[in-house]
Protein backbone atom coordinates (compact mmCIF):
# COMPACT_ATOMS: atom_id res chain seq x y z
CA UNK A 1 0.00 0.00 0.00
CA UNK A 2 1.04 3.51 -0.64
CA UNK A 3 1.92 6.06 2.00
CA UNK A 4 -1.17 8.95 1.90
CA UNK A 5 -0.53 12.11 -0.17
CA UNK A 6 0.26 14.89 1.91
CA UNK A 7 -2.16 17.72 1.92
CA UNK A 8 -2.18 20.37 -1.24
CA UNK A 9 -0.69 23.39 0.33
CA UNK A 10 -3.58 25.80 1.53
CA UNK A 11 -5.71 22.41 2.42
CA UNK A 12 -7.64 22.94 5.32
CA UNK A 13 -6.88 19.72 7.54
CA UNK A 14 -8.32 18.04 10.76
CA UNK A 15 -6.38 16.29 13.63
CA UNK A 16 -6.86 15.67 17.32
CA UNK A 17 -4.82 18.08 19.74
CA UNK A 18 -2.28 16.52 21.93
CA UNK A 19 -1.04 17.56 25.43
CA UNK A 20 1.95 19.27 24.05
CA UNK A 21 2.52 23.28 24.82
CA UNK A 22 2.56 23.98 20.57
CA UNK A 23 -1.08 22.57 20.63
CA UNK A 24 -2.20 24.04 23.74
CA UNK A 25 -0.62 27.49 22.68
CA UNK A 26 -2.30 27.32 18.95
CA UNK A 27 -5.94 26.24 20.63
CA UNK A 28 -5.48 29.21 23.40
CA UNK A 29 -4.41 31.82 20.26
CA UNK A 30 -7.47 30.54 18.51
CA UNK A 31 -9.98 30.55 21.04
CA UNK A 32 -8.90 33.97 22.35
CA UNK A 33 -9.35 35.08 18.57
CA UNK A 34 -12.58 33.78 18.48
CA UNK A 35 -14.07 34.85 21.73
CA UNK A 36 -13.26 38.61 20.33
CA UNK A 37 -15.15 37.82 17.04
CA UNK A 38 -18.59 36.94 18.91
CA UNK A 39 -21.03 39.42 18.11
CA UNK A 40 -18.79 41.73 15.93
CA UNK A 41 -18.95 42.67 12.65
CA UNK A 42 -22.45 40.98 11.42
CA UNK A 43 -21.28 37.40 13.39
CA UNK A 44 -23.87 36.22 15.94
CA UNK A 45 -23.38 35.92 19.32
CA UNK A 46 -21.90 32.39 19.94
CA UNK A 47 -19.92 33.03 23.58
CA UNK A 48 -21.01 34.75 26.79
CA UNK A 49 -16.82 35.89 27.04
CA UNK A 50 -14.95 37.93 24.94
CA UNK A 51 -12.04 38.18 26.97
CA UNK A 52 -9.73 35.21 27.53
CA UNK A 53 -6.56 34.91 29.33
CA UNK A 54 -4.24 32.58 26.90
CA UNK A 55 -2.45 31.35 29.74
CA UNK A 56 -4.92 29.90 31.59
CA UNK A 57 -7.17 28.32 28.16
CA UNK A 58 -3.31 26.50 27.15
CA UNK A 59 -3.08 25.37 31.12
CA UNK A 60 -6.67 24.30 31.29
CA UNK A 61 -6.64 22.66 27.92
CA UNK A 62 -3.42 20.59 28.74
CA UNK A 63 -5.31 19.61 32.07
CA UNK A 64 -7.76 18.08 30.25
CA UNK A 65 -6.50 16.91 27.18
CA UNK A 66 -3.74 14.84 29.73
CA UNK A 67 -6.32 13.16 31.45
CA UNK A 68 -7.60 9.88 30.81
CA UNK A 69 -11.09 9.57 29.66
CA UNK A 70 -12.05 7.10 32.53
CA UNK A 71 -10.81 10.42 34.88
CA UNK A 72 -13.39 12.98 35.09
CA UNK A 73 -13.37 16.37 33.07
CA UNK A 74 -11.21 14.93 30.63
CA UNK A 75 -11.37 16.42 27.04
CA UNK A 76 -10.00 15.44 23.76
CA UNK A 77 -9.95 18.56 21.07
CA UNK A 78 -10.28 18.38 17.30
CA UNK A 79 -8.18 20.84 15.66
CA UNK A 80 -9.24 22.93 11.98
CA UNK A 81 -5.66 23.68 10.51
CA UNK A 82 -4.74 26.27 8.03
CA UNK A 83 -1.14 25.30 7.83
CA UNK A 84 0.04 25.28 11.65
CA UNK A 85 -2.61 27.95 12.40
CA UNK A 86 -5.86 26.76 14.19
CA UNK A 87 -8.28 28.39 12.69
CA UNK A 88 -11.10 26.40 13.99
CA UNK A 89 -12.11 23.54 16.89
CA UNK A 90 -14.47 20.94 18.29
CA UNK A 91 -13.73 19.96 22.01
CA UNK A 92 -15.60 17.35 24.25
CA UNK A 93 -15.49 17.26 27.78
CA UNK A 94 -16.03 14.29 29.97
CA UNK A 95 -18.30 14.03 32.40
CA UNK A 96 -17.85 15.51 36.39
CA UNK A 97 -18.67 12.09 38.33
CA UNK A 98 -18.88 8.46 37.73
CA UNK A 99 -22.90 8.35 36.17
CA UNK A 100 -22.03 10.54 33.76
CA UNK A 101 -18.87 9.51 32.38
CA UNK A 102 -21.04 7.86 29.70
CA UNK A 103 -21.33 11.69 27.99
CA UNK A 104 -19.73 14.32 26.61
CA UNK A 105 -20.53 18.07 25.86
CA UNK A 106 -19.29 19.53 22.89
CA UNK A 107 -18.05 22.94 22.48
CA UNK A 108 -16.96 24.11 18.78
CA UNK A 109 -16.11 27.43 17.34
CA UNK A 110 -14.24 27.98 14.05
CA UNK A 111 -12.74 31.44 12.77
CA UNK A 112 -15.43 33.59 10.68
CA UNK A 113 -13.03 33.54 7.98
CA UNK A 114 -13.73 30.02 7.38
CA UNK A 115 -17.35 29.38 8.55
CA UNK A 116 -19.89 28.42 6.14
CA UNK A 117 -17.50 26.09 4.15
CA UNK A 118 -18.64 22.34 5.85
CA UNK A 119 -16.07 22.55 8.54
CA UNK A 120 -18.05 22.42 10.81
CA UNK A 121 -19.90 19.26 9.78
CA UNK A 122 -16.47 17.75 9.38
CA UNK A 123 -15.78 18.13 12.69
CA UNK A 124 -18.78 17.18 13.94
CA UNK A 125 -18.74 13.94 11.91
CA UNK A 126 -14.95 13.00 13.16
CA UNK A 127 -15.90 13.79 16.38
CA UNK A 128 -18.84 11.78 16.62
CA UNK A 129 -17.19 8.69 15.00
CA UNK A 130 -14.39 9.24 17.92
CA UNK A 131 -16.43 9.74 20.64
CA UNK A 132 -18.74 6.79 19.21
CA UNK A 133 -16.14 4.02 18.15
CA UNK A 134 -13.02 5.14 20.28
CA UNK A 135 -14.60 6.75 23.58
CA UNK A 136 -17.84 4.37 23.24
CA UNK A 137 -19.83 7.27 24.69
CA UNK A 138 -23.72 6.98 24.86
CA UNK A 139 -24.50 10.95 24.51
CA UNK A 140 -22.74 14.13 22.86
CA UNK A 141 -24.78 17.11 24.67
CA UNK A 142 -23.86 21.20 23.88
CA UNK A 143 -25.71 24.69 24.32
CA UNK A 144 -26.13 26.82 21.32
CA UNK A 145 -27.43 30.42 21.44
CA UNK A 146 -30.52 30.69 19.98
CA UNK A 147 -29.61 33.48 17.70
CA UNK A 148 -26.70 31.32 15.88
CA UNK A 149 -29.03 29.88 13.26
CA UNK A 150 -25.85 28.89 11.41
CA UNK A 151 -25.03 26.63 14.55
CA UNK A 152 -28.52 25.17 15.28
CA UNK A 153 -29.10 24.46 11.40
CA UNK A 154 -25.57 22.41 11.99
CA UNK A 155 -26.76 20.50 14.89
CA UNK A 156 -30.08 19.66 13.37
CA UNK A 157 -28.83 18.08 10.31
CA UNK A 158 -26.22 15.88 12.37
CA UNK A 159 -29.15 14.57 14.68
CA UNK A 160 -28.95 16.35 17.43
CA UNK A 161 -32.52 17.08 18.77
CA UNK A 162 -33.29 20.17 21.12
CA UNK A 163 -33.82 19.02 24.63
CA UNK A 164 -34.61 22.73 26.28
CA UNK A 165 -34.58 26.22 26.22
CA UNK A 166 -32.50 28.52 29.07
CA UNK A 167 -34.34 32.06 28.41
CA UNK A 168 -32.03 34.74 29.59
CA UNK A 169 -29.15 32.08 29.66
CA UNK A 170 -26.81 35.33 29.55
CA UNK A 171 -26.49 38.93 29.25
CA UNK A 172 -23.20 39.93 27.35
CA UNK A 173 -22.19 43.02 25.53
CA UNK A 174 -23.63 45.58 27.64
CA UNK A 175 -27.00 43.95 28.34
CA UNK A 176 -27.69 42.07 25.38
CA UNK A 177 -30.03 39.29 26.64
CA UNK A 178 -29.02 35.69 24.96
CA UNK A 179 -31.23 32.18 24.85
CA UNK A 180 -29.57 29.35 25.13
CA UNK A 181 -30.64 25.81 23.64
CA UNK A 182 -29.64 22.67 25.09
CA UNK A 183 -29.33 20.35 22.59
CA UNK A 184 -27.83 16.18 22.70
CA UNK A 185 -27.36 13.40 20.38
CA UNK A 186 -27.65 9.68 21.25
CA UNK A 187 -24.57 7.44 19.65
CA UNK A 188 -26.60 4.52 20.09
CA UNK A 189 -28.94 5.48 17.11
CA UNK A 190 -26.28 8.21 15.61
CA UNK A 191 -24.01 6.38 12.38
Amino acid sequence: MFPPLPPPAGAVTIRLAEPCERDGDAYARHLVEQAAESGRHGAPHFTPVQTLSRDEVRSAALGRWSKDLAEALWGRAFLLCAGDRVVGHLELRGGRLPAEMHRALLGMGISQAFTGQGHGRRLVEIAVAWARDEARLSWIDLGVFANNEPALRLYRRMGFVEQGTREDAFRIDGGVTVTDIQMALDLRRAG
